[in-house]
């Protein structure tokens, strides 16, 4: 065997050591019945137009507040808070998969809401322009 040769068969073997260490100490939790729900509840409410979706600038913390359906969640560091006036449950993800799609999706969501909100304000500074530059140059000048 030559040297690059020893070289490759090291690399793989650790590689596999490493693979059967990781799958062996760091098992994937299942997801459970509660995950499942508490993810479906949190995007349907993300996808409702009607809900108002909010992010603590310092905390991170994501807010979903919807009044039709009369439930609020708190989203924080993979807890979620699921209040109502009549209950209020609260779940920490084991799942890093789940609770990382469902804070992806709040974001997405929140960005799309925040760049349709930038594009109108933009939009109407582009016609006050386009208006101001029309009386400018209608108005009669003095002498």
């Amino acid at each position: 065997m030559t040297r690059p040769e020893v070289v490759g068969m090291i690399s793989k073997v650790l590689f596999k050591v490493y693979v059967y260490l990781k799958e062996r100490f760091d098992p994937k939790y299942p997801i459970t019945d509660e995950e499942k729900y508490f993810t479906e509840i949190c995007f349907t409410l993300i996808e409702n137009p009607k809900s108002n979706l909010t992010i603590g600038p310092k905390s991170l913390k994501r807010f979903i507040k919807n009044d039709e359906k009369d439930i609020f969640v708190v989203i924080d560091n993979r807890k979620v808070t699921l209040i109502n006036h009549v209950y209020c449950y609260n779940l920490v993800f084991e799942d890093d998969e789940q609770y990382f799609n469902m804070v992806k999706k709040f974001d997405e969501v929140l960005e799309a809401k925040k760049q349709s909100v930038e594009d109108e304000m933009t939009n109407n500074v582009k016609n006050s322009l386009k208006i101001i530059l029309s009386k400018v140059k209608n108005s009669p000048s003095k002498p």
